[in-house]
């Protein structure tokens, strides 16, 4: 409590004022006797002190030292008891106090110390016994407003003429959700500064902060999380210094700010889920076209945009570590993090303990993915590997599965390879041929060309074989393929006809050179 408030108790008012008007805004919170020469060691802040003046009437010099010293130290004031040592206070100790701003008090001649002092902590306890009580009353209307599932607007209104302070409540950007009504129409501006001016790390804040806001001062808490990357603060204009009932409201406010959070976490949960559930099913083929055209829309991403499909993946570092689903539960949600601090228009999915992202092709993939790894790679550190596969093709949601399987493939591809980030591309001939089962592509090589394998003239064999590959791949134009051979065009024909009559075939049929064609590739890749 203030000292002027002290003093106008009515059990008090025998107890005088003589200097040091201008201190009376001092708190007061313990209440002391001097009972010793050194109590100069033991001066703390908000402490009142009564004396006999034993101790100082015959050195006034000493008491003008305590005074310094409990001025210095913040204390509440100094009371000497009227007409026991001091019959009348010096005048240059009225003065000194009075210069120091520092409440001298004169206490009753005919009152024993030890009843003022009793007087007086019990103006105290029943002052703060009656704040105590107010703040509980705070409480628990804040409890039924927060019970009763109260706008944050509503409640913060409640909350800031408590505090008589201005409140916001900053989620994990540092943007502005909600306030008092009279920081309503500052909130955009409120955002930005801070994130633009605060030079606070607030995707790593853990403790309270204070920044300079134009001519304000923003306290900033940190409230009780569900999840760490889903942060919220509260934050309270101009409260530099707090008192203990102020400190105790906050904690209150707090507490229940978050209990009120974590509901909303709940429902973002529940969200995602539903989102989760919704990709998983486009994958599946499981869901009706007007309901994905819903869902899309509900995700920010148009039905008819095209979009690219990434696949972060998460492996143990060390051989032996166990990835669990909380590891990529928790990357999605730093993705998550990421996409909303920088506006990237993408969704995210978890699908068998991969990340999956569906990216709007106006974004550029390949540098948010970039980005987006040295992010993560920075909070989940060296225990786990990241390897991220990109599609090529960039389709409407409608077609999610194709550009998975290619967002899949790459990925694939970035596991067997020191590559980060592997966008997947379109197979050459040679690649595509190689998936054939070897036992399949030796069977219809053998039922195609095996007459020709069989001759037993080896480079007689070996020369029909690649007059044949040349006649296929040029088109069948025979003087191309007599100029590359550096022979006459008559041996072309004659290689082509004996090749044609011990295979059997007929060259001007198309299905004949499609087979001649796919078999020959076959044989050279094998």
């Amino acid at each position: 409590m203030k000292m002027e408030t002290l003093l106008a108790a009515k059990e008090l008012q025998n107890i005088k004022l003589i200097a040091g008007h201008q201190g009376l805004k001092r708190n007061v919170q313990l209440i002391g006797m001097i009972e010793a020469p050194d109590i100069e060691s033991y001066l703390f802040a908000d402490q009142l002190l009564v004396t006999t003046g034993y101790h100082y009437y015959q050195d006034v010099n000493l008491l003008k030292l305590l005074i310094k010293k409990m001025a210095a130290a913040n204390c509440a004031g100094l009371g000497i008891k009227a007409n026991r040592y001091f019959k009348k206070i010096p005048q240059d100790v009225i003065q000194l106090a009075e210069s120091l701003c520092f409440p001298l008090l004169l206490t009753p001649a005919k009152e024993s110390l030890s009843k003022t002092v009793s007087s007086l902590i019990k103006v105290v306890i029943q002052s703060d016994a009656l704040k105590l009580s107010r703040v509980i009353q705070q409480n628990q209307r804040l409890s039924r407003l927060a019970l009763n599932n109260t706008r944050f607007n509503i409640f913060l209104d409640q909350c800031a003429a408590y505090l008589q302070h201005d409140i916001v409540l900053l989620d994990s950007h540092f943007r502005v959700c909600y306030s008092n009504q009279s920081l309503s129409q500052q909130q955009a501006q409120i955002s930005g500064s801070l994130r633009r001016e605060s030079r606070i790390n607030y995707f790593s804040l853990t403790e309270e902060a204070t920044v300079k806001l134009a001519e304000r001062q923003l306290r900033i808490i940190p409230l009780m999380v569900m999840y760490p990357e889903n942060k919220s603060f509260i934050g309270i204009f101009d409260l530099e210094k707090s008192t203990s009932m102020q400190q105790l409201q906050l904690q209150q406010i707090q507490n229940i700010i978050s209990l009120m959070n974590s509901r909303t976490d709940v429902i973002k949960e529940d969200i995602i889920h539903r989102c989760n559930d919704f990709f998983v099913n486009v994958l599946a083929g499981k869901i009706r076209q007007d309901l994905i055209e819903q869902q899309a829309e509900q995700n920010q991403i148009k039905l008819t945009d095209d979009c690219l499909c990434a696949i972060c993946g998460l492996k143990p570092a060390k051989r032996g570590g166990i990835l669990f689903l909380k590891q990529t539960e928790q990357t999605r949600r730093l993705a998550d993090w990421f996409i909303d601090e920088y506006a990237i228009k993408a969704a995210t999915y978890i699908l068998q303990h991969q990340l999956v992202l569906v990216i709007a092709a106006t974004q550029n993939a390949e540098h948010f993915l970039k980005a987006l790894a040295a992010f993560l790679k920075q909070t989940i550190g060296k225990q786990f590997l990241l390897k991220i596969g990109l599609s090529h093709s960039s389709l409407p949601i409608t077609k999610l599965t194709k550009i998975y399987q290619e967002a899949q493939e790459a990925y694939t591809l970035a596991e067997q390879s020191k590559i980060l980030i592997q966008r997947f591309r379109p197979k050459k001939v040679s690649e595509l041929l190689q998936l054939i089962p070897q036992n399949e592509a030796e069977s219809f090589i053998n039922e195609t060309l095996g007459p020709l394998f069989k001759i037993k003239n080896k480079q007689e064999a070996a020369d029909l074989i690649q007059t044949l590959r040349l006649y296929i791949y040029n088109h069948q134009q025979i003087n191309l393929v007599a100029k590359q051979l550096f022979i006459h065009r008559n041996t072309v024909v004659y290689r082509l006809n004996k090749t044609a009559d011990i295979l059997g075939v007929n060259f001007e049929d198309p299905e004949i050179i499609q087979r001649l064609l796919l078999a020959l590739l076959l044989y050279v890749e094998k």
